[in-house]
């Protein structure tokens, strides 16, 4: 009797190993990111995404390209694995914005990745303003610019940037000329620029004054106009 009890102890035993080795594989494919939301000298962002499988990664666009291995294998061992890939993005000089897609497979699964890349630099101040939209509900402008509105007695403010090369920014045009000056033309890559404005009081009770001042960076540039309004 003991025999026979310890000989169904083993088969169920055997029963129980036999049906975890027989657990079955899982498969899932899943982003672990937004979207893509670049400025016009950016050139480097990260794809995360999450696999039980081998995977593909491609680009979808010509302007983005994967930063090494486009493709993994993978065995299959029921664990779930995080992928970290770089995307190098070519710096957009369009002067309005672009839209692209990488597209993720993995066994049955796949989604594509959104890339938005803007057509403008980085300017924290002045303001952007937005000509067109590509989407207002996700705040993506189509085409935008930059405007600093000076009242007829300030004189003094600036232009706070941030880029990812080493900058210029020069006066292209002023009407009329030397009442605006500048106290820096150029700097490295920085996340916080600064450049301060300097400008003499307006006492044309008529007219404004304005300057367009072009901020470069790399291969991009954008214009930003100064206006100084009236002494009405």
């Amino acid at each position: 009797m003991n025999c026979f009890k310890t000989l169904l102890t083993a088969c169920l035993l055997l029963l129980l190993v036999a049906s975890c080795n027989n657990e079955p594989e899982r498969h899932e494919l899943t982003p672990a990111g937004d979207a893509f939301v670049l400025y016009a000298d950016q050139t480097l962002d990260s794809l995360h995404f999450y696999s039980y499988d081998s995977w593909t990664v491609t680009p979808q666009v010509e302007w983005v390209s994967v930063y090494g291995p486009s493709h993994t294998d993978v065995v299959n061992d029921n664990t779930q694995y995080r992928w970290n890939l770089n995307l190098i993005v070519e710096p957009n000089t369009t002067g309005r914005t672009r839209r692209g897609s990488v597209f993720v497979h993995s066994y049955d699964y796949s989604y594509s990745s959104p890339v938005v890349q803007l057509g403008l630099l980085f300017v924290s101040h002045p303001n952007r303003t937005v000509d067109t939209w590509i989407d207002e509900r996700s705040g993506i402008p189509d085409v935008a610019h930059y405007e600093l509105i000076e009242n007829a007695r300030w004189t003094a403010d600036s232009i706070c940037f941030t880029v990812e090369n080493p900058w210029s920014l020069r006066l292209v045009d002023a009407t009329p000329a030397g009442w605006l000056q500048l106290d820096a033309t150029s700097g490295p890559a920085e996340e916080h620029c600064r450049v301060n404005l300097a400008f003499s009081a307006n006492r044309d009770e008529e007219n404004e004054r304005r300057a367009t001042l072009r901020l470069i960076s790399g291969e991009v540039f954008n214009d930003i106009t100064v206006r100084q309004l009236p002494a009405k």
